[in-house]
């Protein structure tokens, strides 16, 4: 870690001092007399914390994955705990390097729920005590958002450095833990895909769904995953007889950028469907669609894709689309399956 401990301590205090200087307090301190204790055992771990980067592509989410004592750890800022102990994750306690490093390098922010004055007397005016001594983790930890932070399994079965897939895990065991209106089954499948899907999944989408508190984003999410392939999977059968060279996503991506061609929506979710007719996947989504009964005789492909389009989009020409919860669970439930299958077909073409 590059980050010296003087910067990690003075980081903490200036957060503290602008905070109650920017509620008009009158409080009197000098954070240039603050410190904080460090251990020797802490100057030896701070020295261990490496190859740490913050996520960048959801906005309303902390978290960074690196190395903390030879493991790999998974921290995430303004999140409560959740206890999980399994190959995956593992909860680990919150000590001093851990702590200075989710403030410094994920932007920590002061507790708000905090008074100026408690701050004022429990952190800022400490060092005019003749027995100040620095500050210890418990003196500071309150005073800022919580931070947890994993263990990440050595034969941990999630995708090698991936973050998102980490933390979307993560969420998933919140939402086992307290699913609301999550169906377990519908969970499952979720954590078949964090367990066994390759690195060219988007966890991203499969961790924004996790996040989402409605229904049709957490659908549109997942979806995103399935449409990740289209070009593929329509490219596959011409790419084989060309006997070429070149990979199937090269040559997917030159297809692309040379004559701008993509493939129609409708036509390759028809494919989809062609390929999982024998894997009992679409036995569940048939009842929710024999529900309606102006849609009798309707492909089912073709149903999908109308609802798709109606979740999708809003415009006079779709109808909203009203589901309860179960249904939307089974619409969740057949996405995930199909990333899942469809992302273990194509493993080797990807």
């Amino acid at each position: 870690m590059s980050v010296s401990r003087n910067d990690l301590q003075k980081n903490i205090f200036s957060k503290l001092e602008n905070f109650v200087t920017n509620k008009e307090c009158d409080y009197q301190f000098d954070i240039q007399k603050c410190y904080i204790d460090y251990q020797e055992e802490d100057k030896k771990y701070i020295s261990t914390i490496k190859h740490f980067k913050e996520q960048e592509f959801i906005p309303n989410a902390r978290f960074s994955m690196g190395e903390y004592k030879d493991d790999k750890i998974l921290i995430i800022i303004g999140e409560q705990e959740i206890e999980i102990n399994d190959e995956v994750l593992t909860s680990i306690e919150i000590d001093l390097p851990i702590f200075l490093y989710g403030i410094y390098e994920l932007n920590g922010q002061v507790n708000y729920g905090k008074s100026p004055m408690a701050i004022y007397n429990d952190i800022l005016c400490q060092p005019e005590d003749d027995e100040y001594s620095g500050h210890k983790l418990e003196d500071l930890q309150d005073s800022f958002e919580n931070i947890v932070a994993y263990k990440i399994g050595k034969n941990s079965s999630l995708v090698d450095e991936d973050m998102y897939a980490a933390y979307a895990y993560y969420l998933l065991k919140k939402l086992q833990e307290k699913s609301g209106e999550w169906d377990n089954n519908t969970l499952d499948a979720v954590e078949r895909v964090l367990l066994t899907g390759n690195d060219k999944i988007p966890y991203h989408n499969i961790a924004l769904a996790l996040l989402s508190n409605q229904w049709n984003h957490i659908f549109l999410e997942s979806y995103r995953c399935i449409e990740h392939l289209f070009q593929i999977i329509k490219l596959d059968e011409f790419h084989a007889g060309l006997q070429t060279q070149m990979s199937l996503i090269e040559f997917s991506k030159q297809i692309e950028e040379k004559i701008s061609w993509r493939p129609n929506e409708e036509n390759a979710i028809e494919e989809i469907f062609k390929q999982i007719e024998n894997q009992n996947f679409t036995r569940d989504l048939e009842k929710v669609k024999g529900k309606e009964k102006e849609v009798q005789g309707m492909k089912l492909h073709k149903w999908y894709y109308q609802k798709r389009n109606s979740i999708a989009h809003y415009r006079a020409v779709h109808e909203p689309v009203k589901l309860d919860a179960a249904d939307w669970n089974t619409m969740i439930k057949f996405n995930f399956e199909v990333i899942e299958y469809l992302y273990d077909k194509y493993k080797k073409k990807l």
